[in-house]
Parts: C-alpha cells; structure tokens; sequence
C-alpha cells in the first residue's frame, strides 16, 4: 500500500494525447476560398500568359482581366454562354479561344490585373453581353480611373449580387530583354511562352551551359 503510494507521488503525470488543430487535421481547412496565379508576374509585350484557378468549394466563376492600358476583358468564361460551374478543390487552367494560353500581353508597359471570382449561385451576365458574346462596349472604360481593382469588383458585384469570393493578381509589362541561362548535353530549352522568336544563341555542347541572348 505504502509502495504503490510513494510511486504515484514520484512518477511525472500521463501526458494527455495530443489533439490536432483543425487545419493540421484538414490541410484544405486553411485555404483560401478561391486562388489565382500566373506563370510569371513579370512578362513582355508579345508573352502569352498562362494562368490557373483553384477553389475550395463548387461554384460559378468568373475572370476578368484590366491592362497597363485600363481596358478590360472577361477570359473566363470565353462566351457567356460557355458553361462556367466550377468543382472545388480542383486546380482549373484557364484557357482562350482555341485552347490557347489565357491572354497574350499587347500592351508596352505597366502593371495589370487579373481578377477571378466565385459565386455559390449563377452569375448574371446579360448585362454585358450581346449576340452571344462578350460586350466589351459596357467593359472598355470601367478602370479608365486607374484603380483596377475596384472597377473589377463592381463588375463582379453588378455579376454575382451579394455575396461572392475573388482573389486577385497583378503582373507587370516590362520592355527589358530577359537573359537565362540553361544546360544539358542536348541543348538548351527554348520556352515559346515567355521569350520571342529571335534571338542569338551561344553555347557548348557535351554539358556546357548555354545562354541565350534575347534581343528586339
């Protein structure tokens, strides 16, 4: 009696099980409810964009995109009579016309935005359509003050009603020739997204580095 007392008294208490936080447990607990991002935030007048979308939960999307320029164009989805019912926790590259890249920079310089948006309920988009297409009339001017984000989410609010969840994304054009450098016994990488055609090219092979000199 007196020995099994005495332990009790020396020995450290039970450690109580640990118990998970909610977003340790769940991983997707602590996404965001919608995400967008570009291949490259930097990017040169030509550069033809690629972009991807993933929202946690199912829903209607909508992406708009407002230029260096201030003009905005819808890039999701291609007509507003394309289907645009997204599933959740799905990673979505958005794609052009064609099943081409989302959008092809063609302004010289600046910054730009892109701007995807999820609705629980169906978008309305009358308002800014006509004959089947997109009406860029209604859409042309809304970020002629400069401040993109708000003329993109007056958009979306004009689209989705009350409630809707957006992220967004901003890149910059820049007119500055980029340098990279690759290597590899059989030459290099060319990557037709980001570089022009034209250019010098320098290099060596069995497993020399190459460089490609860009100019325009």
């Amino acid at each position: 009696m007196f020995v099994p007392l005495m332990l009790s008294l020396l020995l450290p208490p039970p450690t109580p099980s640990a118990v998970p936080s909610p977003s340790l447990a769940n991983p997707s607990a602590a996404d965001p409810p919608i995400k967008v991002w570009l291949s490259n935030d930097v990017l040169m007048r030509g550069d033809r964009a690629r972009m991807h979308v993933k929202a946690t939960q199912d829903g209607y999307l909508v992406v708009l995109r407002a230029d260096a320029d201030g003009h905005i164009r819808v890039l999701f989805p291609v007509d507003p009579g394309d289907s645009n019912f997204v599933r959740g926790g799905r990673k979505l590259e958005i794609r052009g016309r064609g099943g081409r890249e989302a959008f092809t920079v063609d302004e010289r310089e600046g910054s730009g935005t892109v701007l995807a948006a999820r609705s629980t309920t169906p978008l309305k988009f009358d308002e800014f359509a006509r004959g089947g297409h997109w009406d860029y009339r209604t859409l042309s001017t809304q970020a002629a003050d400069g401040d993109a984000e708000r003329a993109l989410l007056d958009i979306v609010q004009r689209m989705a009603g009350d409630h809707f969840d957006y992220d967004e994304v901003s890149y910059t054009v820049s007119n500055q020739p980029r340098y990279r450098r690759y290597a590899g016994w059989h030459g290099p990488w060319y990557d037709p997204f980001y570089y022009p055609r034209f250019g010098l090219r320098v290099g060596f092979i069995f497993g020399r580095p190459y460089r490609y000199r860009l100019f325009r």
